[in-house]
């Protein structure tokens, strides 16, 4: 019952960024605080997708959570949904006086680069200057969570076109020490989403080169129908599936953080991802290089979703 519904749920949450937010929509790489992106967040807000990261809403639609994250990766979202609701809220719930540090999610979405202490201060997504921009440090024996003012970001090229980079620099406006046993099982949770998101983009990229091979005919017959091509198809569609089952046991586990199992399914999910993303720009050719193709739109999203999420999971590791 509650896999029904939590299907249901992410049913709901995929017509969602169908209706406001399709794949071509990411090329135009706007910030959080344009007209579309801002009535967008509104909705997420308002229908109480921020809560997703919850224990509440993980333990009623536990499930859906995976599918979420996929329908995000498909969609190519271009807003900081899995930061915001599955860390800086989920934190937020666990540890309220972290009000001091996270401003109203509703209104500031949260842009958050996870590192080490003593890292540089690396890039960071950058959504303009309404959002909030954190940064949460490994220590010792705790972890740090601290906000940045915007207007001291400075922006910097960066390999994913549809969201601006910027690095973090300047002192920090506000910070908070958390214990580790608090953030451990918020960064597994947000791990599953942000797995869930790079095999959904993946998996959708894979779905343009599968159509494309039915259709592009060479020699008198459809590409697909060439071994070359449709074992190599086969083999990254069951790459994918492989991933999936990795990032769900991952879910499954999120009462006890699993550091080993977070490595396992981030390099499952990451190798499944590039071999996928790499082999679509292969099979359209030509015009998978070009610029207007969306098959380097999910080639640069996927690569750039790979190293966050393996940063993640060396994160976790003692």
């Amino acid at each position: 019952m509650h896999s029904e519904i939590g299907t249901l749920l992410s049913s709901t949450f995929g017509r969602l960024l169908e209706q406001q937010h399709p794949a071509a929509y990411a090329r135009r790489a706007l910030a959080a605080d344009h007209d579309a992106q801002r009535a967008l967040w509104k909705e997420l807000a308002d229908g109480g997708w921020l809560e997703a990261g919850s224990e509440a809403f993980q333990a009623e639609y536990g499930p859906g959570i995976q599918l979420m994250g996929e329908w995000a990766g498909r969609a190519l979202l271009t807003l900081p949904y899995g930061a915001s609701a599955f860390l800086a809220n989920a934190l937020l719930e666990r540890a309220p006086a972290l009000s001091d540090v996270v401003l109203d999610l509703a209104a500031h979405p949260a842009s958050i680069r996870c590192d080490r202490n003593g890292d540089e201060q690396g890039w960071i997504d950058a959504y303009g200057p309404t959002a909030q921009y954190l940064r949460l440090s490994r220590q010792d024996q705790h972890w740090l969570l601290a906000r940045y003012d915007p207007a001291t970001l400075e922006a910097v090229q960066g390999l994913d076109p549809t969201v601006a980079l910027a690095r973090l620099h300047g002192p920090a406006v506000a910070q908070a020490e958390l214990p580790a046993a608090q953030v451990l099982p918020v960064l597994q949770n947000h791990l599953v989403f942000l797995l869930a998101q790079l095999t959904g983009t993946a998996g959708a990229s894979l779905d343009l080169a599968i159509a494309y091979a039915k259709e592009r005919e060479q020699f008198g017959r459809p590409i697909g129908q060439f071994q070359a091509i449709k074992h190599a198809l086969v083999d990254a569609w069951t790459g994918l599936d492989n991933s999936r089952y990795a990032v769900e046991a991952l879910l499954a586990a999120r009462a006890a953080p699993d550091p080993g199992l977070a490595a396992l399914a981030s390099r499952l999910a990451a190798s499944a991802s590039r071999r996928a993303v790499k082999l679509v720009i292969q099979v359209h050719g030509g015009i998978g290089f070009s610029w207007e193709h969306d098959a380097q739109l999910y080639l640069k999203r996927a690569y750039r979703l790979a190293i966050e999420a393996e940063r993640l999971a060396t994160l976790m590791q003692d």
